[in-house]
């Protein structure tokens, strides 16, 4: 009897040494309880982020992370201050990388491909960008701090499908969004137009000597793709189709959205030949000068138009309107311009230790507090909607309008090659504004050289 009782026992401690010699030890940013001292939504949410349980220990060893920032930060004062918020909640230094835009996409893929720890942190500026990397397999998965189904609710409703990957998790965060609305001055329209016919006729009886009727951007990278967005999605057509990951534009809504640009330029002579040399920030610039009654532009760039300094032309001359539908007898959602990710994204070539920071960091920049300061103190648009209901809201140049936006806008992920897809439209539409080859033409040539383009199916 005692022989067995001790048989037993040697089997018992087998087991529990096996089991536990089977056993792996968690990583350290599996150490953070998301849902931990409050779910994931209330802790965000709040006026103060209040960190999750067991940050401190799955951080340990971390002194700073890096991370890439969109140009100069003395044009990102929000982002430089929700930095040093973070570094003051948790000890760990944020060294902001400025990076200049034009090659920073190029630079986030040599760092990745080097498979290279320099970066912990990387913006993107783009849902395609951000899928550019993941279909590198260059990014750690960050599902654990989207754990919260509530959580979603406090962001405009297309970001959850834009942080979704092909293979069903999430690898990146938010920190801004955005989206634009219909800028025109009332001296030249007095109607904001309802719809896309109502646009081009407004900008045909506004054309004046010095002034142009509309202005859009063709000129720089990806310009030409949003007033296309805007106006196919006016209609309720899409760019993307995503069962064949192709880029779409000799669809009906394509076609229509083509011929309308094409002829402002060059039948109805509304918008000037120069579009092919605008960027947006361009386009931009001619109604802040006054040299244009209408512009489609981005929903931040109120802030600037409000400003003396900055557009002195059309002080007390400007309004906004809903991006216009095609078929004024559509519903209110058909008013929709793209809607835009600006956010972060985790290198996973780091540590262990180091993505755990770089979770925190990315939970902290995607909170009501991180977003109120890009509202209130930049003026960017805020990740959290309810941001836009605080009372220091009422003192930014039309919060209602560019809220009402950014709940209206679509957002299509481009395939992974996208922004060379881009460069192919533009090419088209350059051909067919500058004469080379008939408007309609350029368009099916442009959908063939995007077909050939793509992968074979």
């Amino acid at each position: 009897m005692k022989k067995s009782i001790f048989l037993l026992g040697l089997v018992f401690v087998f087991l529990v040494v096996s089991s536990a010699s089977g056993q792996t030890a968690k990583k350290p940013y599996e150490l953070i309880q998301w849902n931990k001292p409050k779910p994931i939504g209330q802790r965000i949410s709040g006026e103060q982020y209040v960190l999750p349980a067991g940050w401190k220990e799955a951080v340990k060893g971390v002194k700073g992370i890096k991370v890439s920032n969109f140009g100069a930060l003395e044009h990102d004062p929000a982002t430089a201050q929700n930095a040093k918020r973070f570094e003051e909640l948790t000890g760990i230094k944020v060294q902001l990388l400025g990076w200049a835009e034009p090659p920073i996409v190029p630079k986030t893929v040599s760092i990745f491909a080097a498979r290279s720890p320099a970066v912990d942190v990387f913006c993107y500026d783009h849902p395609t960008t951000y899928m550019q990397m993941v279909a590198g397999g260059w990014l750690h998965p960050i599902d654990a701090i989207w754990n919260d189904p509530g959580v979603w609710k406090f962001y405009a409703p297309p970001l959850k499908k834009g942080l979704a990957a092909p293979d069903g998790r999430i690898y990146g965060s938010i920190g801004q969004t955005k989206t634009m609305m219909l800028f025109y001055r009332p001296s030249m329209v007095p109607k904001a137009p309802a719809t896309y016919v109502d646009l081009q006729e407004a900008a045909k009886k506004a054309k004046k000597d010095q002034v142009w009727g509309y202005v859009f951007s063709a000129g720089g990278e990806m310009d030409i793709i949003y007033p296309m967005r805007d106006m196919i999605y006016s209609q309720g057509g899409r760019m993307v189709d995503v069962k064949r990951q192709r880029l779409v534009v000799d669809s009906p809504e394509g076609k229509n959205a083509w011929k309308m640009l094409t002829d402002m330029v060059l039948v109805d002579q509304s918008a000037p030949n120069s579009v092919l040399e605008y960027s947006w920030m361009a386009a931009s610039d001619m109604f802040a000068m006054g040299k244009a009654a209408m512009v489609m532009t981005h929903t931040v760039d109120a802030n600037r138009f409000k400003d003396p300094k900055k557009a002195p032309n059309i002080q007390n001359d400007w309004a906004v309107a809903p991006p216009p539908k095609w078929d004024a007898s559509k519903p209110d959602d058909y008013h929709a311009s793209y809607f835009d990710i600006d956010g972060y994204m985790i290198n996973k070539f780091i540590k262990d230790n180091q993505k755990a920071a770089a979770m925190l960091f990315l939970d902290f920049m995607r909170s009501y507090e991180a977003s109120y300061r890009e509202l209130i103190v930049e003026g960017n648009e805020a990740a959290v909607i309810t941001a836009y209901d605080s009372p220091a809201a009422k003192n930014i140049p039309v919060p209602a309008e560019r809220k009402a936006a950014m709940s209206r806008a679509v957002l299509e992920t481009f395939p992974p090659a996208g922004r060379a897809l881009t460069d192919v439209i533009k090419e088209f539409f350059a051909n067919a504004v500058a004469k080379k080859m008939p408007p309609m033409e350029a368009l099916e040539k442009c959908q063939k050289a995007l077909d050939d383009y793509a992968v074979p199916e």
